[in-house]
């Protein structure tokens, strides 16, 4: 008996992983349900932002529930309420394997979004943005301003906040700043041959792992990409 169960459950798995392959390549999760926003940040007083939900279950799922914003505090995320603007999927309901996109109001706010993380979620999916104030220029922001010796990985968003496209290669270096100067201290993570262009008023979000050539220690450090600098310390 147990081998026709194990028999059973092989030919189950074989079956499933073609599908398994098609929605797992591109972040789809058979199964489940996903949010894919265009952007990881935008600038602080952007009206709308547009999504894409791909239903991976095996039934259809209704327009509703109304996504609800929530803001990270450094500690907890913090429900602000219904959005006040939501255009949902069209038609209203995806049926099973579908993608449809929706556009989320982000005005109308008492007291206006400001500068912070926040995210969206919709039939158990969230999807996480940043807000930024715009300058005019291409910025890199890290997620805190200080990290402890020894910290492996930080999160940095590179937002275009200028009105042209912003283009660099693919990866990050290390700079310490050492009397009076910035010097190179990790490896360019750059590749010349992969080059991304960045809109202007859209954002990314970076996972930059803090390896040197030695140990880094105390200090005033920054990630760079391009000609865009975040600024941040080791404690």
């Amino acid at each position: 008996m147990a081998k026709i169960i194990s028999f059973f459950t092989a030919m189950f798995l074989i079956l499933q992983s073609p599908f398994l392959f098609l929605f797992g390549m591109d972040g789809r999760a058979l199964g489940k349900v996903t949010l894919v926003l265009e952007a990881s940040s935008y600038a602080v007083g952007t009206e709308a932002i547009t999504a894409t939900v791909h239903n991976g279950t095996l039934r259809s799922i209704a327009r509703n529930p109304i996504p609800r914003p929530e803001k990270w505090t450094g500690s907890a995320w913090v429900d602000l309420g219904p959005f006040l603007e939501y255009n949902p999927v069209d038609p209203h309901t995806l049926r099973p394997l579908q993608s449809g996109p929706i556009t989320i109001g982000l005005a109308g706010y008492d007291p206006p979004l400001e500068a912070g993380r926040y995210r969206f979620g919709m039939y158990g999916a969230y999807a996480e943005f940043t807000l930024v104030n715009a300058t005019g220029e291409v910025t890199l922001t890290t997620e805190l301003e200080s990290y402890p010796v020894g910290t492996q990985k930080i999160t940095a968003t590179l937002h275009n906040g200028s009105p042209a496209v912003f283009s660099y290669t693919v990866g990050y270096r290390i700079d310490k700043f050492i009397d009076g100067q910035w010097v190179t201290v990790g490896p360019n993570l750059g590749f010349i041959a992969l080059m991304v262009n960045l809109l202007p008023g859209c954002g990314e979000t970076l996972e930059c792992e803090l390896s040197c050539n030695e140990p880094m220690e105390a200090g005033r450090y920054r990630i760079g990409v391009g000609s865009a600098c975040g600024e941040f310390t080791l404690v």
